[in-house]
């Protein structure tokens, strides 16, 4: 009986082993877990890669992005229903779309703090040039617009690491910013 009992936990140690994997327990980046706090990433007011000219309600928030092309310049204009506000960010860069060159990272971002009243931040990484990428973060609440504006020579990448955006690039130092501050 004992070694039979043995037998079975060694097999059930066996079976959890590969079913779950010990990567699958790895500490990986938080896109956005509301239950610890801090900031998310909405998907669905999000787009990623070539966004095309298009209107985005940002849901439970008092915003709107828009998407507008005109005589070949792309303008976001970011507007307020509560208060009327428009905010017209013209662009001066271009998205890609793919893994080649960095397009991944591009697009329009939104970003927010579950159930904090102004925290609704607006993202845009776009291509400049032949070969730089730039991150804007616009964030209307607040007074001064871009409230980031970094630049790579090559590269930009962005994430959310404990409710909080990290914007890494190989440009003019600091080559990270971090956003909220504590």
């Amino acid at each position: 009986m004992h070694s039979f009992l043995r037998a079975g936990c060694f097999g059930l140690f066996t079976y959890a082993m590969l079913a779950f994997p010990l990567a699958a327990f790895a500490k990986q980046s938080d896109q956005g877990n509301p239950a610890k706090g801090g900031l998310v990433l909405d998907e669905a007011s999000s787009r990623q890669g070539e966004v095309q000219d298009q209107t985005v309600i940002v849901l439970h928030t008092p915003y709107q992005w828009e998407l507008s092309t005109k005589q070949g310049n792309q303008t976001l204009f970011i507007r307020d229903w509560n208060t009327g506000d428009e905010i017209a960010e013209d662009l001066g860069c271009f998205m890609c779309e793919g893994d080649e060159d960095n397009c991944n990272q591009d697009g329009i971002f939104v970003l927010t703090e579950p159930d904090v009243r102004d925290t609704t931040a607006f993202l845009l990484v776009c291509h400049k040039g032949a070969h730089s990428q730039r991150a804007r973060l616009i964030a209307p609440a607040q007074q001064s617009t871009p409230v980031i504006d970094v630049t790579g020579a090559y590269f930009v990448s962005w994430e959310l690491v404990d409710g909080k955006l990290l914007i890494t690039h190989d440009g003019d130092a600091p080559n990270n910013v971090i956003w909220p501050l504590p």
